[in-house]
């Protein structure tokens, strides 16, 4: 299993908007000549028009509209919910517990403080913390209509309900609160806007995250 990077929330925008701002730099560096080539007939081409950028600008707003089109492109995820290499357990701590216990979820293993992230664009539904779960938060993937559990967490989640993530933005971190032994985090997959719906096996989806460029 290879070694997961750590990512930061703020990671996904910058790459976002590195084309258009690239664009700009290019822009400014060409030479005014570089606006427009001479016409068919080797009569002057007409002057272009003042945008009250500068000489130059027409070259700058079509290089900026290109950047525009690439906005958002960068991936903005999936990332492994865990940014750190992940340890899963053994069959107790696969969903369904092995046959030995009721498991609605994957357990992953990793040192205690560990960030916990969101794995694509997100909105909470709620956070909490109890006996069973500890602290605990719930996200809302609206484009796979399925919400992400997070449980065990070491302190309150870092999120309120109603709050929209980025992917790759800060649930909170790896702890162990609640009915748990060692530090993990246990994450479940569920149907639909529900922290309670029907509960599916997420570690066919977090081994796939892991083969991503960016997860």
């Amino acid at each position: 299993m290879s070694p997961l990077p750590a990512h930061t929330p703020s990671s996904p925008r910058l790459l976002r908007h590195l084309p258009s701002r690239l664009a700009i730099a290019i822009a400014l560096c060409l030479p005014a000549t570089a606006i427009a080539a001479p016409a068919a007939d080797d009569s002057p081409a007409p002057a272009p028009p003042r945008t009250g950028a500068g000489e130059g600008a027409g070259i700058v707003d079509v290089l900026v509209t290109v950047g525009t089109m690439f906005e958002g492109t960068e991936a903005d995820g999936p990332f492994n919910p865990v940014a750190a290499k992940v340890d899963y357990g053994t069959a107790i701590n696969t969903f369904g517990g092995g046959g030995m216990r009721e498991h609605e979820g994957q357990d992953m293993f990793a040192p205690e403080g560990t960030r916990l992230i969101a794995p694509v664009a997100t909105k909470v539904l709620e956070t909490g913390s109890d006996g069973g779960r500890g602290n605990w938060a719930a996200l809302y993937d609206k484009e796979r209509d399925r919400t992400y559990v997070y449980m065990h967490m070491l302190e309150p989640a870092s999120v309120k309900a109603g709050q929209k993530l980025d992917g790759g933005g800060k649930v909170g971190l790896l702890g162990c609160t609640g009915s748990c032994d060692g530090a993990h985090l246990h994450f479940e997959i569920r149907a639909g806007a529900d922290p309670y719906g029907a509960p599916s096996d997420p570690l066919a989806e977090l081994k796939r995250w892991e083969t991503l460029p960016s997860g």
